[in-house]
């Protein structure tokens, strides 16, 4: 199966406008209720955008492949540990209610 790079451009774009509104809603939520604004799932949130939004620059710009691969992986891999550090978090919630 064969996708063009100006289809995988274009779903950066979506991917990214989506994760923007989805960020912005998230906090206007957070913000209206009192919540706390920053916390893990804003973090991860912001690693993945920042994660998109570099691969859409290297749409536009040449940028080596080195820095590419160096910058894409280690941002994904502070992301799955974020997801890793969330799902725990939400295990010990879990076992502390059922302790109760």
């Amino acid at each position: 199966m064969y996708f063009s790079p100006e289809f995988l451009q274009n779903t950066l774009y979506i991917v990214a406008a989506i994760l923007i509104l989805f960020i912005l809603i998230v906090v206007g939520y957070k913000f209206k209720h009192n919540i706390k604004i920053w916390d893990k799932s804003l973090t991860l949130a912001m690693i993945v955008l920042a994660n998109t939004l570099y691969s859409i620059l290297s749409g536009f710009f040449d940028m080596p492949y080195e820095l590419s691969s160096i910058i894409t992986g280690g941002l994904s891999l502070v992301a799955f540990g974020y997801i890793v550090v969330i799902i725990w978090d939400l295990y010990k919630q879990k076992k502390t209610i059922k302790n109760k």
